[in-house]
C-alpha cells in the first residue's frame, strides 16, 4: 500500500522548497540553451520553456474516457529536461514518476534531478503528471484538500463533485497516456524509475506496454497482482522491524523482554486506560491529543516514513508504563497524527491532490467488499469480511485488533476509504488496472526495498519483482520508505543510477552496511534519573556532573531527531525551550535556546550536523558550565566524545551516540 501524506524526509523542508524550482541542479549550458531558444522541438511535439528557463514543458491532449461515456480530453502535462552533451550521441531517455496516489511529479523535481544528474550528459529525463495531478487538471475536491483526517462526508462530496468521472483516473488510464505522451516525443524505449505508489504505476505500465521499456526501477515496491485489501505484509513487517531495531541499538538490546512485547504492553495498557493530553506537533504546536491503540497503531505503522519513532518509541513506552511519564508518548503521537504538514505541500493540488488520491485508490486497489454494489450493500459485505478475518484471524494486525487498526485514519487504514465512492462503470471495472492475462516487460527490473518499510513491506517488494522474469530485489537495511531519493547513504542512488546505466545494480553489499538506528536509552524527567557515562582520562567530575553531561548529549540528540518532522525550522523541546535550524549545502545549523530534555537541565548552544561526513558538533551552555559534544552519525555504534567544564571541575566522558 501507498499513502498519501508524508513520501520521504530525504530532504528538510526548507532545501525543498529552494531546489523546487529546479535551478541549482541543471547544468549551466542546459539552462542556457532553454533560456535562448523561444521553443524545443522533439519528436512530433513542440515544447515551451518552463522552470525558469531550465526546461521545457508541454501537454498532450488525450480523450478523459477512452470508452466514449465521458465526452472531453484531459491535458497530459510534462517536463523535459534535454541532455547537456549533444557532441555524443543520445544514450535515451529517463522517465521518473511520483507516488502518493497524487503528488504531483513535477512538482517534486527536485529528487529526481538530484537522483538522475549524474546520468543526464547524455540522457533526457522525462517528468509527467499523471492525469488528476500536478499540471494535468488536478483533482480539487475542497474538503478533501484542507481537512485531515479525512471524513466519509467529504469524500462523498468528492465523489459527487466528479460524477461520471470518478472512476477516470485509475493507472490503467494513466498509463496509457504516458504511452502517448513517448510515442508524441518519439522516445524509443525509455528507463522507467517510480517511488512509492509510482511502483505501482509502474509495473501496470510495464504490463501494459512491456515493449516500452528498456529498463524499470521499483523504489518502495509493492504488487500489483494478487494485492490483498488487508495488507498482512506490513503487519507483519511492523512487528520485525521494532524488534530488529532494538536487537541492534547499543541502547536496546539487553533489556529484558522485547520491544514488540514492551509495545504490545503499551497497547494493552492504552486499551483499559486511553491517555489524553496536550503535546507538541512537529513544528513545535501544542495540540490536544489522544493516546489510543488506534493513534498508537498510526504511529507503529507509518514508522516505515523515518526512523524517529523507531527511535524513540520503546524508551517513550518504557518511560509511560513504569514511570508514569507521558511526555515522550504524546509527543510521538502528535507528531505522527498532527495535522502540521506544510500548506505548501499538502494544501495545493499542484503538489497533492487528496481527491485524486481517494479517485485512484477506489478504482485501483482490491477492496474488501464489492466496488459495483452500492454503498448500503458494501458497509454490509464490509462487516461480513471483517467479522470473517476476525474468527480466522484475529491476530492479523497483533499488537492491535482489526477494529483498532480500521480506527487509524482512513488514508491509512484503506479498510473503509471506499465505502462512500460512486460505483464505477462497467468499461472501467475497479481493481483492474493490469489485464489478467498480462506479461510483465522483460526488461531487466531493478526492485529496491528498506529493510524497516511499514509502508511498502519488503515481502511486498518480494511480490512486485516475483511479476517478472528478470527482476532482483535489493534490500536496504535500516532503511525506510523510498531509498534513493534524497539518499543520505549514496547507496541506494547509486545502485539506481549503476543500473540504469549498465542494466545492473553490480556490487550490492553496500546495502546491507546501512547504519543502524540508534535508540534512545530511556526518557528521564530528571538529571538524576540518567545513567552515568563512562568517565575519560582526565574527568575531575563527579557523578552529577556526568550526569548533566550526559543529559545534554541527549538534548543535542533530541533536537537533531526532530529534523525528520519538523517542516518550518524550529520547535519545542520535550519539557520547554526551543530550537531552530537552517541549512547550507550538506550542513544542518541548530541553536538551542533553554532546550529542556529533562525538566531541571535547560541547554543552550549551537549544533552543526554535516550529512555529507556525519561528523556532528555542539557547543552547549549549561548554568554550571560548557561542554563540547562530538561524534559521527554515519558510523555503525557510534560513540559520542564529551569535554569541558561544570562547576569548574574537568569532564571528560563518552557515551553511546543520541
Amino acid at each position: 500500500m501507498s499513502t498519501m501524506r508524508i513520501t520521504r524526509r530525504g530532504i528538510a523542508a526548507a532545501v525543498w522548497l529552494a531546489l523546487t524550482a529546479g535551478l541549482a541542479l541543471l547544468a549551466p549550458a542546459q539552462a542556457e540553451a532553454a533560456t535562448a531558444a523561444k521553443t524545443l522541438k522533439v519528436g512530433t511535439l513542440t515544447l515551451q520553456p518552463c522552470v525558469g528557463g531550465s526546461a521545457w514543458c508541454g501537454t498532450l491532449d488525450r480523450a478523459i474516457d477512452p470508452a466514449g461515456e465521458v465526452p472531453g480530453t484531459i491535458a497530459i502535462a510534462f517536463e523535459y529536461h534535454p541532455r547537456s552533451n549533444t557532441a555524443k550521441p543520445s544514450l535515451g531517455t529517463i522517465v521518473a514518476t511520483e507516488g502518493g496516489p497524487g503528488y504531483s511529479t513535477t512538482a517534486s523535481r527536485s529528487y529526481y534531478l538530484e537522483l538522475f544528474q549524474p546520468l543526464m550528459d547524455r540522457r533526457a529525463l522525462l517528468m509527467v503528471d499523471n492525469r488528476g495531478t500536478g499540471k494535468s487538471a488536478a483533482i480539487d475536491c475542497k474538503r478533501l484538500q484542507v481537512e485531515y483526517p479525512i471524513t466519509q462526508q467529504a469524500i462523498i462530496e468528492c465523489g459527487a463533485a466528479l460524477g461520471d468521472s470518478s472512476d477516470l483516473y485509475g493507472k490503467g488510464l494513466a498509463a496509457d497516456d504516458l504511452a502517448a505522451v513517448l510515442d508524441a516525443l518519439q522516445t524509443g524505449k525509455v528507463d522507467l524509475y517510480g517511488d512509492s505508489y509510482g511502483t505501482y504505476f509502474s509495473q501496470t505500465f510495464a504490463a501494459r506496454h512491456p515493449d516500452r521499456l528498456r529498463s524499470l526501477t521499483l523504489d518502495g515496491a509493492y504488487e500489483v497482482t494478487g494485492l490483498s485489501p488487508w495488507y498482512p505484509a506490513n503487519a507483519a513487517t511492523v512487528r520485525y522491524a521494532f524488534d530488529t531495531v532494538c536487537q541492534r541499538a547499543a541502547a536496546c538490546r539487553d533489556l529484558p523482554g522485547s520491544s514488540l512485547q514492551r509495545l504490545t504492553q503499551l497497547a494493552a495498557s492504552l486499551r483499559a486506560a486511553p491517555l489524553s493530553g496536550m503535546a507538541p506537533d512537529g513544528n513545535g504546536t501544542l495540540i490536544n491529543v489522544s493516546a489510543t491503540p488506534s493513534t498508537l497503531a498510526f504511529s507503529m505503522f507509518t514508522a516505515g516514513f523515518s526512523k524517529i519513532i523507531y527511535r524513540e518509541l520503546d524508551a517513550a513506552a518504557r518511560a509511560y508504563l513504569d514511570n508514569g511519564d507521558s511526555a515522550p508518548l504524546l509527543r510521538i503521537i502528535a507528531e505522527t497524527n498532527g495535522d502540521y504538514y506544510p500548506a505548501v505541500v499538502d494544501k495545493q493540488t499542484r503538489s497533492l491532490s487528496t481527491g485524486l488520491y481517494v479517485a485512484v485508490s477506489c478504482s485501483d486497489y482490491p477492496q474488501i467488499y464489492d466496488m459495483t454494489a452500492t454503498p448500503a450493500k458494501r458497509a454490509t459485505q464490509r462487516d461480513k469480511a471483517v467479522a470473517k478475518k476476525n474468527a480466522a484471524n484475529p491476530d492479523l494486525y497483533a499488537p492491535f485488533t482489526i477494529d483498532e487498526y480500521a480506527g487509524m485514519p482512513l488514508d491509512y487504514s484503506l479498510l473503509d476509504l471506499c465505502l462512500n465512492w460512486p460505483i464505477p462503470s462497467a468499461a472501467h471495472p475497479p481493481g483492474m488496472p493490469v489485464p489478467a492475462d498480462a506479461t510483465f516487460t522483460a526488461a531487466p527490473t531493478l526492485v529496491l526495498s528498506g529493510e524497516l518499510d511499514t509502508v511498502t513491506a519488503p515481502p511486498s517488494g518480494a511480490a512486485a519483482a516475483a511479476q517478472f522474469d528478470n527482476a532482483q530485489q535489493v534490500i536496504v537495511a535500516n532503511s525506510f520508505h523510498v531509498t534513493a531519493l534524497g539518499d543520505l547513504d549514496d547507496c541506494a542512488s547509486e545502485l539506481v543510477r549503476r543500473f540504469v546505466k549498465t542494466l545492473s545494480p553490480g556490487d550490492t553489499t553496500c546495502a546491507s552496511k546501512i547504519v543502524e538506528v540508534r535508540t534512545t536509552p530511556a526518557f528521564a524527567r530528571s538529571v538524576a534519573e540518567v545513567a552515568v557515562p563512562k568517565a575519560g582520562e582526565g574527568n575531575k567530575a563527579g557523578e552529577t556532573a556526568l550526569r548533566q553531561a550526559a543529559a545534554a548529549v541527549q538534548s543535542v540528540g533530541d533536537a537533531m531527531n526532530r529534523w525528520w518532522v519538523n517542516y518550518d525550522g524550529s520547535g519545542v523541546g520535550l519539557r520547554g525551550g526551543s530550537y531552530r535550524f537552517s541549512s547550507s549545502n550538506s550542513v544542518y545549523h541548530f541553536e538551542l535556546a533553554a532546550y529542556q530534555w529533562t525538566s531541571d537541565l535547560p541547554v543552550d548552544g549551537s549544533i552543526d550536523w554535516n550529512r555529507s561526513s556525519g561528523l556532528v558538533t555542539a557547543a552547549v551552555t549549561l548554568a554550571n558550565g560548557t561542554l563540547q559534544i562530538s561524534w559521527n552519525d554515519a558510523l555503525p555504534g557510534a560513540i559520542a566524545s564529551v569535554s569541558g567544564k561544570l562547576d569548574g571541575k574537568k569532564v571528560v566522558a563518552t557515551l553511546p551516540a543520541p
